[in-house]
């Protein structure tokens, strides 16, 4: 569960600030839960005065202390939504999301009104996938008069619209995204001044409650404004979440443009050495091809090597990028030998050379760029993966099972498993700055295709059979 980020700051807005709030409203109102007078309740003495030491407490911060007072009111007169109200806020202060969510849960169970918990319960309901629960809750919180930030109404407005769509309610969710461009110009003016930690937590909230678009705006505005360290953050996470939105990698590519006019491009960990806007460039391609964005990735990669053909890595990945998706072209075959020119001993480009002989039918060549490779990359399991079919291709069978299997028990060893997804936690952490997938999916993404591929061609030779007479189960 992710904790809730709560701004102090003057920035406030009406629900009903013009007639395009209520005609939005006017949509949602077959949602709201309908409000029930709740009988007149009298809490005790004790239960007053434990829940007031609890409140003098958590204003000197001593919010452990607040904690057993509120629960103490509480076991005097469980119907009071009060201690649970402060008890939430007071577990948010020692970062104890779980527990503050479910005191939240309780407030609202006694106060199905309380503006707070509707919030955050309706922001969890949608981070959990319950559209319905989302719908009913924040459409009841978003008719109530009250005053909130522009980022809360952002964040609200979004998984609401979100929600609509994934049951079926497309009118009014088309109706949401219409107005969303206002909405996140003020969350901008209010986050301007924030710091990294905040921008990134609130662009994670929206990527995680079905709002990737609109982070992807947000990061579109900011980015220019801010200051090299901020703008390092939103830099960097702008291609993941450009993927997350579907993106076909012009907007991260106008944004760095754009900044790059300027001098360099600031890019976490280091934003205090800013890069070329061809590294960038370049780097934000690969960001986007490791979480599934191979097409974005083109369109970076071409624009990094319009203004740097020395970059091997670049050079080398289009040209994979064009192997992979149309075969060996002879662009593709001459990208891959200019990046061959740039770093001959490359164990990659040295892969990338011997798959592009492989598709070709030059099979011996391709086993001598694989071997090569592997010398580099000691124990690649998809370099393994490739000479295995190189192999097959040329007759040497044993040669080809014995790579295969070797590719296989790689591929799952618990070791390989933890380095990549160690690998993927490192770059969700210290580079990226936010994740649109957990380590484990991303690891399916790169890895389950591969293994899927060898599966099937070790069963089709134990079987009797050619591998590749089965579709899909090597170079094609």
């Amino acid at each position: 569960m992710i904790s809730f980020v709560l701004l102090a700051t003057s920035f406030c807005v009406s629900f009903f600030e013009d007639g395009l709030l209520d005609r939005r409203n006017e949509h949602i109102l077959k949602y709201v839960i309908a409000s029930q007078e709740s009988p007149e309740l009298h809490t005790t003495r004790a239960a007053a005065r434990a829940y007031v030491t609890g409140r003098d407490f958590a204003a000197s911060n001593l919010h452990h202390e607040a904690i057993s007072y509120y629960l103490k009111s509480v076991e005097l007169d469980d119907t009071s939504s009060a201690p649970w109200v402060a008890m939430s806020y007071s577990l948010d202060e020692i970062a104890r999301p779980d527990a503050a969510l479910r005191a939240w849960g309780e407030t609202l169970q006694r106060d199905p009104t309380n503006s707070r918990a509707l919030f955050v319960i309706g922001i969890n309901a949608a981070l959990g996938g319950e559209y319905q629960k989302t719908v009913q809750l924040l459409s009841t919180l978003r008719v109530q008069e009250i005053e909130s930030t522009p980022t809360d109404i952002l964040l609200r407005d979004i998984a609401l619209s979100s929600a609509l769509e994934k049951i079926g309610d497309t009118t009014s969710s088309t109706l949401f995204h219409a107005y969303e461009n206002d909405i996140i110009n003020a969350s901008f003016s209010e986050l301007r001044h924030a710091k990294e930690t905040v921008w990134l937590s609130i662009m994670q909230q929206l990527v995680d409650i079905g709002g990737a678009h609109a982070a992807l705006q947000l990061a579109k505005i900011a980015a220019p404004k801010l200051d090299p360290q901020r703008q390092g953050a939103i830099l960097s996470a702008m291609p993941v979440i450009e993927v997350a939105a579907q993106g076909n990698g012009q907007v991260t590519l106008a944004t760095y443009s754009k900044i790059g006019e300027k001098g360099l491009v600031p890019l976490r960990p280091r934003w205090f050495e800013p890069r070329s806007l061809a590294y960038a460039l370049s780097t934000a391609a690969q960001s986007m091809s490791s979480v599934g964005g191979i097409e974005s990735s083109v369109t970076l990669y071409k624009a990094s090597l319009a203004l740097d053909r020395t970059d091997v890595v670049a050079m080398n990945n289009l040209a994979w990028s064009y192997l992979q998706r149309d075969g060996a072209t002879e662009k593709a075959i001459a990208l891959a030998f200019e990046a061959y020119a740039l770093d001959p001993e490359a164990g990659f480009v040295q892969d990338t050379i011997g798959y592009a002989n492989l598709l070709q039918g030059k099979s011996n060549e391709a086993i001598d760029y694989f071997v090569s490779a592997l010398s580099d990359s000691a124990g690649d399991p998809q370099i393994l993966d490739h000479l295995g079919d190189a192999f097959w291709k040329s007759h040497q069978r044993r040669d080809a099972i014995s790579a295969w299997q070797k590719a296989y028990t790689i591929l799952r060893s618990p070791e390989y498993f933890k380095m990549i997804i160690e690998g993927f936690q490192e770059m969700n952490y210290s580079v990226w700055g936010i994740s649109i997938a957990t380590p484990e999916a991303l690891y399916d993404l790169e890895i389950s295709s591969v293994v899927r591929r060898l599966q099937e061609k070790l069963m089709a030779v134990q079987e009797g059979e050619d591998p590749f007479e089965h579709k899909d189960n090597g170079a094609r």
